[in-house]
């Protein structure tokens, strides 16, 4: 039987196995626990807006590995993509060689071997 904690409302707002952190104890099946558990199974509308753009971004960094797959098979022609696309693409590489040097280069210009 798990311990319960309330907010100043008398909500659950967490439970624990022990009377450390709350006092109130309650069965497993009580309505309140179980509506608190699936409550907390559920992500909130925000956890998934955040796993939705941290996918758009896994999107984006497939979608430029494609490109530059098919470009090298010699599938597509680099000139053949919008101009717009061309830019994003050549920015994107630029930055990302940039932070591979700075990665490759871990000694700072002052140290010397």
């Amino acid at each position: 039987m798990p311990f319960v904690k309330r907010d100043t409302m008398g909500r659950i707002v967490s439970l624990h196995g022990t009377a450390d952190e709350a006092s109130e104890q309650l069965s497993s099946d009580h309505p309140e626990v179980e509506r608190f558990l699936a409550q907390s199974t559920h992500p909130a509308p925000d956890a998934y807006k955040r796993a939705l753009a941290e996918s758009d971004q896994d999107i984006a960094r497939v979608t430029e590995d494609l490109i530059h797959l098919l470009v090298n098979k010699n599938l597509i022609l680099f000139t053949d993509l919008p101009p717009v696309v061309q830019k994003k693409l050549l920015d994107r590489e630029r930055l990302r060689s940039h932070l591979q040097q700075r990665e490759d280069n871990f000694l700072d210009d002052s140290e010397l071997l």
